[in-house]
Parts: C-alpha cells; sequence; structure tokens
C-alpha cells in the first residue's frame, strides 16, 4: 500500500455547532483559538429542531414555540459576539433538520473544520445537539474537533501545540489522519507519536510490524516531525486514553470508519472505539476521514 503525501491543513472557515449552553460553551475558547491561530472565520451554526413535537398539520401552539427558539437563539448568538474579539465570526440561525443544515453549510461556506462538545457518560451521542452529533461524527465531510467532559488545560494551547498522538490500524482512514497530523505538526512544531494497539496475544515486539508503521509516513514528511513510533497492548480504546495521558499530548487526531457489522472486527477507528476515546479522552480529539 503507498503512503499517501501529506495534504497540508488549511483551516480557513470553521463550523462552530452550539446549542448556547453547557458542553458547546466549553467547546467555544477552542475554535477561539484556532481562529487566531490561523486567521479563520467562524460560523456560528445553531439549529432549531421542532420536529420531535410536530404534528401532521403545525399547530398554533408549535409555531409559537418555534418562534421563541429562534428569538431566543438569535439573542444568545448576540450576546457572544463580544468573546470573538477580532477574530471573524457570523452567527447562522436556520430552523429544520439539525444534521442536514449543518451539512449544507459545511458545504456552502467550505467549512475546513467543525468544532464542538460532548457531554456526560453517554459521549458523543449526547453531544450539543443530542443525538444528530452521532451524524455529525459519522458523516462530516470535513474533521471534527470535539471538546469531551474530561478535558482539561488552556484552551490556547492550539495556538502552539506541542504533543499530538495519531492511533493507526493501517486503514485508510488512519492513514489520512496521519497525513492530517503531520501537516498540523509540521504548522505547529508539535511533536508526533505514532501509536499501534495490538491484542494482548500478539507480539508487540515484531519486526515486520515496526517496519510496517514506519512505511506508513509520507516520504515528504519533514524529518523534524517524523513520529515517534509505539506498540501497545490491550483495548484499542484504553490504550490510546491511557496513551494520551501518559505522553500528556495536547491533541488526539482519529482516522474514524463505521464498524464492519458484517465482519465483526475491531480496529481503532470503529465508532464504539471512537465514542469511547472521544468521550474519555483529557484532551481534545480530532476525527478525520478520507475525502468522498
Amino acid at each position: 500500500m503507498a503512503t499517501p503525501a501529506i495534504s497540508r491543513v488549511h483551516l480557513e472557515n470553521i463550523l462552530y455547532a452550539t446549542d448556547f449552553h453547557g458542553c458547546s460553551r466549553a467547546a467555544l475558547p477552542y475554535a477561539l483559538s484556532i481562529g487566531r491561530k490561523y486567521g479563520s472565520k467562524i460560523y456560528v451554526a445553531h439549529v432549531v429542531d421542532v420536529s420531535p413535537f410536530a404534528s401532521p398539520a403545525p399547530t398554533s401552539a408549535l409555531r409559537a414555540i418555534e418562534a421563541q427558539a429562534l428569538r431566543e437563539a438569535k439573542q444568545a448568538a448576540t450576546e457572544m459576539s463580544p468573546l470573538f474579539g477580532t477574530v471573524a465570526h457570523e452567527a447562522i440561525i436556520r430552523k429544520g433538520n439539525v444534521w442536514k443544515e449543518i451539512a449544507a453549510l459545511v458545504e456552502q461556506m467550505r467549512v475546513d473544520l467543525i468544532v464542538t462538545g460532548t457531554h456526560g457518560r453517554s459521549g458523543i451521542r449526547k453531544v450539543v445537539m443530542g443525538s444528530v452529533a452521532e451524524k455529525i461524527f459519522r458523516h462530516s465531510s470535513c474533521p471534527v474537533l470535539t471538546i469531551g467532559p474530561h478535558v482539561r488545560g488552556d484552551p490556547d494551547r492550539f495556538e502552539g501545540l506541542h504533543a499530538i498522538l495519531v492511533p493507526t490500524d493501517f486503514s485508510p482512514e488512519s492513514q489520512c489522519a496521519l497525513s492530517w497530523a503531520i501537516s498540523l505538526a509540521e504548522a505547529q512544531r508539535s511533536r508526533l507519536y505514532l501509536l499501534h494497539v495490538v491484542s494482548a496475544e500478539a507480539d508487540p515486539d515484531h519486526p515486520s510490524l515496526e517496519s510496517a508503521l514506519r512505511f506508513l509516513i509520507p516520504p515528504d514528511t519533514e524529518s523534524g516531525y517524523v513520529p515517534k513510533i509505539m506498540v501497545e497492548q490491550g483495548s484499542p480504546g484504553t490504550r490510546i486514553l491511557e496513551a494520551a495521558r501518559e505522553l500528556a499530548v495536547d491533541l488526539i487526531v482519529l482516522g474514524v470508519k463505521r464498524p464492519d457489522f458484517f465482519h465483526g472486527t475491531s480496529t481503532h477507528q470503529t465508532m464504539s472505539t471512537a465514542y469511547e476515546v472521544v468521550s474519555g479522552s483529557c484532551c481534545p480529539v480530532v476525527t478525520v476521514r478520507p475525502p468522498a
């Protein structure tokens, strides 16, 4: 399998998906830090969706609820605006199906990164906009930065990341994540760690495994940003989280794909592992997938 060329990270347009409360507010400082670092424009996106309460014929009460929700969202966006300082931003309040509206905005605004937050033990399934966030996680055409409930530290570290962890299972998704992370590391002068997790029965010191991992590194990687290779034994999600804590990394970059229900495979990039990492990580997590 040929190694991919490095795809340079451009973060010109950021979509900050918010419900203006709790966990999504916790993600805002990270969006602002990235915006300052890259000179990005931030789109503050909120979608009012009253479909769970909808009836075949919209009632006056339902229309009143929708109108009130729209007014409150616009007011919240106005009150949030001073927090952006000199960072270019635009509030976009829409109504309809949340995922469809977010997906349309990503395409229309040529979004390079979605920033959102997650809360609670249920992880990504309880993100900012409830179960819709799972669709963002699964189907987003651009990388997604998620701020989980256990993330600690200074959001401004995004303006100077010192260490990035990239788990890999040799899949196209993890190769895409590695390319993205190398580009980010070169731009921010960060250290890189490339982690592969094997089962408890496998030999983590097998020479062919280390050779295969080195082959993943794109040939045009600057020498100072060639990742340190690590092989660990155990459950992928658990070992990824432990490594992130032990190495005190600022970011995990994880390639994601749908679980293989037909073959029952378990890899770093299955959604169950991604849920575990995002909801349990002590640092922000970027999920990446190859272009469609």
